[in-house]
């Protein structure tokens, strides 16, 4: 993964539940450890879901791609690697990589998302958030 912004780093194993009948992780699982990787990159910057929840915004996932590079199995030991792309006045976008122990790339992707109010009415973050987490993110992103 481009070491371009800060990269949070989550350690996973691949669970029995996340395998189909072939032993090999099935595709829906990768969507589920960019989630991990994500909220663990919010909460490293300073900016949990919880919190942001809490105070009435949402982010909503408008788009996610993944390209799958290697099979991962039952019991191996992953890493999802999530880092923020971009932070605009509407919403945020993500990087992900999954690497196995040996640091092999199993799978990247991206997603976008958008920022809303509980109702799910798009909004401006700024509404919602301190300037001081907005500038927790800004410091997370590439230069």
């Amino acid at each position: 993964m481009s070491r371009d912004g800060r990269v949070v780093e989550t350690e996973l194993r691949v669970r029995y539940s996340e395998t189909d009948r072939m032993g090999i992780v099935y595709h829906g699982a990768y969507v589920a450890w960019f989630e991990v990787g994500r909220t663990e990159f919010c909460r490293a910057a300073g900016f949990p879901y919880r919190r942001m929840e809490d105070d009435g915004l949402w982010i909503l996932v408008t788009r996610v791609e993944c390209t799958y590079r290697r099979p991962a199995r039952y019991d191996d030991r992953i890493i999802v690697g999530a880092r923020l792309t971009e932070l605009g006045s509407r919403g945020l976008a993500f990087a992900y990589e999954v690497v196995n122990e040996n640091r092999e790339r199993v799978a990247d992707g991206t997603s976008r998302h958008v920022f809303a109010d509980t109702s799910g009415k798009p909004v401006r973050p700024s509404h919602h958030a301190s300037n001081r987490r907005r500038e927790r993110l800004q410091r997370m992103l590439p230069r």
